[in-house]
């Protein structure tokens, strides 16, 4: 322990020596979050109302007769308190616990219970006269006391991984954090609404699965003692969320979380959130009309415009978005010229003028880090990129004048893939066909079966929550939007 942590922890054995529970079980009634006594502040100061608030203890000013205490609460607030002896009720002067525990006992970080008046001081802050006191929680672990002194932060809470791991010290000392999470979650509320407008249907799915299946990632494997037999942790949810459409709904969706047992970066974390929905008789040009609707929406109604910042770069929602075919895209990025019919040869052949790693074996790989390298960085305003190739796309309908090419499109923003979108293959040969192709070891027989009981057209999208709420916040790290992301 540090030497700060055994000098509270004294602190809470005197605190318990003088008969005070540092951490009481009662409740507590409070009339006012400290936003709103500010908000009403001249109305209770006009009716002398007794105002009862807690929270954190932020700073502490130590005087021979009084103290000054400043307090935050959960609505990002903080107010001023005043203590002064003469000031308490009568019952209270008698104890000298409640001098002890007002001077010598509270630390920075600890929490309480206030009962008191509001009043101007001299200096025309609104203050607290305290009446009354109670410890709720005492605070053992010091939290970083961040200070400003001639535009200079000292102790500041900014290293990464410390925030990474203590988010609960980050989302106290760092002001914007919370902030931040009440975006996301307040995004989250907002594309439930747009989708249960459209009587799209929230749904759940199993996030333990036999067979990993949806999309091409190395699953996490666990084991069902019960059952004596290995069990994964789903990568994708979609192949359950078309088994509902056969099943007769007509739109479904899920916010769902998937692990992949993958690399982490600033676009990726091994457990992540993903939102995909599934709506039948309706192809991926309704989708692409659809997704720039709730991005509207989602805009709109979270900040009241349709625009957001991106490093001094305006994207504009209200904009219709641009389509571009995926090889269209790399020929002018590269100044070279493929199409979807180059063999895997002809590919290894571009990618080593190119300067992209050839030690991979799968042609839709070789793609990736093409578009990757030499695309992706030119992607500033929304853009959909079309046309994937059927190998990419093992899932996704072909094109009616095209055989090789899929109805498929991607959103990317500022350089970042947001949706994954298709027209959904409903055809079960060519689906088992396409799996087969893709040499997989464990085929998903039961959604095969589910195909070959009919299927209507359906269109269905991936949209990385994550990604999508980096982007609006303006965070490069989708670490920085994940509460609890995962670290070495």
């Amino acid at each position: 322990m540090s030497e700060q942590e055994k000098i509270r922890l004294e602190k809470l054995n005197n605190i318990k020596i003088l008969g005070i529970n540092p951490y009481p079980s009662k409740g507590y009634n409070i009339n006012y979050n400290i936003k709103l006594l500010l908000k009403n502040k001249k109305k209770i100061i006009k009716n002398n109302e007794l105002i009862l608030i807690s929270g954190r203890i932020i700073s502490i000013r130590n005087m021979k007769s009084s103290s000054f205490i400043d307090i935050k609460d959960y609505s990002e607030k903080k107010i001023q308190l005043y203590y002064n002896i003469n000031n308490l009720n009568k019952k209270y002067k008698k104890h000298e616990y409640y001098i002890n525990l007002f001077k010598k006992y509270l630390d920075i970080g600890d929490i309480i219970f206030i009962k008191g008046n509001l009043f101007i001081t001299k200096v025309k802050e609104y203050t607290v006269l305290v009446k009354k006191i109670i410890l709720l929680s005492k605070c053992i672990y010091p939290i970083p006391n961040v200070k400003t002194k001639n535009d200079i932060i000292y102790d500041k809470f900014n290293n990464k991984e410390k925030r990474y791991r203590m988010r609960y010290i980050d989302l106290i000392v760092n002001k914007n954090i919370k902030k931040l999470f009440l975006i996301r979650s307040l995004i989250i509320k907002n594309i439930r609404k747009f989708l249960n407008k459209y009587n799209i249907i929230e749904v759940d799915t199993p996030i333990l699965q036999n067979i990993p299946g949806g999309a091409n990632a190395k699953p996490f494997i666990t084991y069902h003692n019960k059952f004596k037999k290995n069990l994964y942790l789903r990568i994708s949810n979609e192949l359950y969320l078309k088994r509902l459409i056969v099943g007769g709904f007509k739109g479904v969706y899920e916010f769902s979380r998937n692990f992949r047992n993958e690399s982490i970066d600033k676009n990726h974390n091994p457990e992540f959130t993903i939102l995909e929905f599934y709506v039948a008789y309706k192809n991926y040009k309704w989708m692409m009309n659809f997704l720039q609707k709730l991005l509207k929406y989602i805009c709109k109604k979270t900040f009241n415009k349709y625009t957001i910042n991106i490093n001094n770069k305006i994207i504009d929602f209200s904009k219709k978005i641009k389509k571009i075919k995926l090889f269209d895209y790399i020929n002018k990025n590269t100044n070279l010229y493929i199409n979807e019919k180059f063999s895997f040869k002809e590919l290894i052949k571009i990618s080593k003028k190119l300067n992209i790693d050839i030690n991979i074996k799968k042609k839709d790989k070789l793609i990736d880090n093409i578009f990757d390298t030499y695309c992706k960085k030119n992607i500033i305003k929304p853009i959909f990129i079309t046309d994937y190739p059927k190998y990419m796309s093992p899932l996704a309908k072909c094109k009616n004048n095209n055989n090789n090419l899929t109805e498929r499109f991607e959103l990317y923003i500022n350089g970042k893939e947001i949706a994954n979108a298709y027209s959904e293959l409903n055809d079960p040969i060519e689906q088992l066909y396409r799996f087969k192709q893709q040499n997989k070891k464990v085929i998903d027989k039961d959604f095969i079966k589910s195909l070959k009981i009919g299927m209507p057209p359906t269109v269905g999208i991936g949209i990385g929550i994550d990604r999508l709420i980096a982007l609006f916040t303006n965070n490069e790290y989708i670490q920085e939007v994940i509460l609890f992301p995962q670290m070495k």
